[in-house]
């Protein structure tokens, strides 16, 4: 889907290629009306391969996929910041990407360029820009993968990974979930998209406790993997949260530290709170990523509805003008971040409660409790002893205080406001959950 070079320099080429054309017989296989394909008797649900009529709609959808990169503080080196534009061109048998001018030539539909309009194919040459890579070795296919995810399709990156292992491709340093994600997403969409707050409180819940069995299982899957055989190891991933400078980063934090407690990560913060490295299993940190994007818009929404409401927290300031105290209202900024803090407080507790309301139940099933406790324990000792490594190798001695000087006291409606957009359900609630299904 490049510019042809010599199979020297790019060895993996025609098994690449192979690949995602039976990646694109699986997509082209499912219909709205049997949505689902099942390989290696597994069944998925990727979700359309977006078809174009024209360039020029390939080049919309392009700008909206780098704009959500952006928007969701994605890192490709910065190359997302950069714009790629889209051309016709006259051949029709290859899409190219010209890493000269950052332009990606498709073949249009009249020169028999309809297998090139399609989001995959877009995705592929965009990933040769976003990875600086013209080859499509190891580097190369570990971007597209994490594009596919970033740019919303999960459960098509899982899929393109099997395609690589029956091409016999290498597997490249990039954990794909095994569908778990992907039902995580889909509860999550669930959430935002809930026309109460009742269904999108037990959406959270059930998202949280599918994340906790999903865990589990996980970490009793690793107990019976052998280390010859490279059984998944803890890692570490840098997670962007904003631009220096922006106001409210360290509540932005605290949510997701809040998060990745409740999905066993250990996580360390840079001082001026732009960044989290977050320090666990591979999936676990997809899980507390998913869950935090979806939060992150949730919180923003709601405190920006509260903020419109007009309902505004009071102080008493004194008026040099007409030398006296006056009542007037707090800043935005203020009430902005006070119900922030209240918000990821309470987020923190109530999935901490699903947490342990999901494992309390699992300890519980018969033959299996002592077998899981023995589990858990053993990833907890991976993640602290990795989690400790990490600290004396990067000798990183303080602790993070950003969010300590609280503005809750300052705006207490608000915050108060920022309790109930996160506290809406009973959680708990087996009708809701029931309905939430």
């Amino acid at each position: 889907m490049t510019t042809a070079r010599p199979r020297s320099a790019d060895p993996d080429r025609r098994a690449v290629y192979a690949a995602e054309d039976r990646l694109a017989a699986w997509l082209d296989s499912t219909t709205a009306e049997r949505p689902s394909v099942t390989v290696d008797g597994q069944t998925y649900e990727p979700g359309p391969d977006l078809r174009f009529t024209e360039p020029a709609a390939a080049a919309t959808y392009l700008d909206a996929v780098l704009a959500r990169l952006r928007d969701s503080g994605k890192d490709y080196d910065g190359r997302e910041q950069q714009e790629v534009v889209v051309r016709s061109r006259a051949g029709a048998r290859m899409a190219v990407y010209e890493p000269e001018t950052r332009t990606i030539a498709l073949p249009p539909f009249e020169v028999g360029g309809r297998w090139a309009l399609r989001a995959t194919v877009v995705l592929h040459e965009l990933t040769h820009h976003l990875s600086g890579e013209h080859a499509h070795g190891a580097e190369w296919r570990a971007t597209f993968l994490r594009l596919l995810e970033d740019a919303g399709l999960p459960v098509t990156a899982q899929l393109l990974q099997l395609a690589y292992a029956a091409e016999g491709l290498e597997q490249v340093g990039h954990s794909v979930d095994d569908g778990a994600l992907a039902r995580l997403a889909k509860l999550l969409r669930q959430a935002e998209r809930a026309s109460n707050e009742h269904e999108r409180a037990a959406y959270l819940a059930k998202a949280q406790a599918l994340a906790t069995r999903h865990s589990v299982a996980l970490a009793v899957a690793r107990a019976h993997t052998a280390k010859e055989e490279g059984r998944e190891q803890p890692v570490a991933e840098s997670y962007r949260i904003g631009q220096r400078g922006k106001k409210g980063l360290a509540r932005y934090v605290r949510l997701l530290l809040n998060i990745a407690h409740a999905n066993d990560i250990r996580c360390t913060i840079s001082h001026d709170s732009t960044a989290v490295t977050l320090h666990g299993f591979p999936s676990d940190i997809a899980v507390t990523k998913a869950i935090y994007e979806s939060l992150l818009v949730q919180m923003v929404a709601d405190c920006e509805r509260h903020l419109r409401s007009g309902l505004r927290d009071e102080q008493t300031v004194w008026d040099s003008r007409r030398r006296r105290y006056v009542a007037r209202p707090v800043a935005t900024i203020t009430a902005r971040l006070a119900f922030y803090e209240a918000y990821a407080w309470r987020i923190g507790e109530r999935l901490d409660e699903a947490r342990e309301a999901t494992l309390a139940a699992v300890r519980v099933e018969p033959e299996q409790s002592s077998e899981t406790a023995l589990a858990l324990r053993q990833k907890e000792i991976d993640v602290h002893d990795f989690f400790a490594e990490a600290l004396r190798r990067n000798n990183i001695r303080g602790t993070w205080a950003a969010d300590r000087r609280t503005k809750v006291n300052d705006a207490p409606m608000a915050a108060e406001e920022g309790l109930r957009a996160a506290d809406r359900a009973r959680l708990s609630d087996e009708k809701a959950l029931g309905e939430a299904g």
